[in-house]
């Protein structure tokens, strides 16, 4: 039994040596590379000489089974190596900037074995996606989001607001430009962004009034019962709503910090494609929020406003994921996202416009215990997101 034992190890070991002989041939097989295409389909037949950052390829060839690194100039891709076979390799392009551009694609092997291909990467204009505060104060410095920074020699780039009105950049990554922003920029329009490789303007627009239904510059045609705060020190765009008490486990708010707004003309906020299709956005600046969510719903054409009805609730919990006290923010909700009942135990779903009349918030529901609310909104409006 002792021999036939030892015999049965040898000649898995011989097996293992087979096997292991040949995994190191195909690795120090050179990889051949035929040609790079499209991912899609539609265009497999169109073969590329130069890619654009970020975007998806396909690396057609031989040998390419053992690959374990590509690097497009001296950027590496990562790879999945469930979309690498013997004949080609689906890998995506890096979306940043090369140290050094030779526009080559260089291949490596687990053995070793290495390739190149020439192929040129595309340095795109700026992409500009999101800005932290669209109605950031004058002299306040926000961030601008996006892909594709690129600064000059002088390690910089250029921001301009609507009215052709430049802002000061304070510094630049390949992803945020943190800006200040300068006198008379109260234009509605978009922000373009000038890197070295293009100038990009945002979809979005500085100081917009798509879909704005409260400004509180005007409180007394949407306000029946008279309620709420409203203030003017430290305005992102003159007289806001201002939420400030005492807020706790299940603690009934005073009416100063409640919102109630009553559409005048009762009808549909909106009235175009799907309730899903529109996100609600404001502007904020918290000072403190300990605990409580706030409550922010829609209702029908109504003149009355009930935390216990039957609409859906969106419950917003700042204290949770956190802010920088004094800072006005722009945030949006998708309506989509309205989705729960006060006591967080039931789905709910706005169904259509026909809910979307009248607008609601209030701080109530479960809380760790006692604390303070010191909040301002501005600029309540409804913005189409599909």
């Amino acid at each position: 039994m002792k021999h036939k034992f030892i015999s049965v190890i040898s000649i898995l070991l011989a097996a293992g040596a087979f096997l292991s002989s040949c995994n190191n041939k195909a690795s120090d097989a050179k990889p051949v590379v035929r040609f790079v295409r499209p991912v899609d389909v539609k265009q497999s037949d169109k073969l590329l000489t130069s890619v654009s950052m970020g975007s998806t390829v396909a690396v057609i060839g031989e040998n390419l089974g053992e690959v374990v690194k590509i690097a497009f100039n001296d950027q590496a891709s990562k790879l999945n190596p469930t979309l690498i076979t013997p004949t080609s390799i689906i890998c995506q392009v890096p979306s940043t900037m090369p140290s050094e551009v030779t526009n080559k694609m260089y291949l490596e092997t687990s053995g070793g074995a290495k390739a190149e291909f020439d192929i040129a990467v595309i340095i795109p204009s700026p992409s500009v996606e999101s800005m932290d505060c669209l109605y950031a104060p004058v002299g306040s410095q926000t961030v601008i989001h996006g892909k594709y920074f690129f600064a000059r020699e002088d390690g910089k780039v250029d921001v301009t607001f609507p009215g052709q009105v430049a802002a000061t950049v304070n510094s630049v990554t390949e992803t945020e430009v943190n800006i200040t922003v300068p006198v008379g920029v109260d234009i509605e329009g978009p922000i373009s962004v000038t890197s070295a490789y293009g100038t990009t303007r945002s979809a979005f627009k500085w100081h917009t009034t798509e879909g704005l239904f409260a400004d509180f510059s005007e409180t007394a045609t949407w306000n029946p019962w008279n309620i709420s705060r409203f203030g003017e020190e430290n305005p992102c765009s003159g007289q806001y709503l201002h939420l400030y008490g005492g807020v706790g486990n299940w603690a009934w708010p005073a009416n100063e910090m409640q919102l109630m707004w009553i559409n005048p003309e009762q009808t549909p906020l909106v009235s175009e494609g799907e309730p899903a299709d529109y996100a609600i956005e404001f502007e904020y600046c918290c000072e403190k929020w300990d605990c409580t969510p706030m409550i922010l719903w829609f209702n029908k054409a109504v003149t009355e406003q009930s935390v216990d009805g039957t609409e859906a609730q969106y419950h917003w919990k700042l204290y949770e994921t956190g802010f920088t006290p004094g800072v006005w923010s722009t945030i949006r909700i998708p309506i989509s996202d309205f989705t729960t009942s006060k006591a967080e135990d039931e789905e709910r779903h706005i169904g259509s416009f026909d809910d979307m009349v009248n607008f609601h918030m209030m701080p109530f529901g479960a809380a760790d215990g006692p604390g303070e609310l010191d909040l301002k909104i501005d600029n309540l409006r409804l913005v189409k997101i599909k």
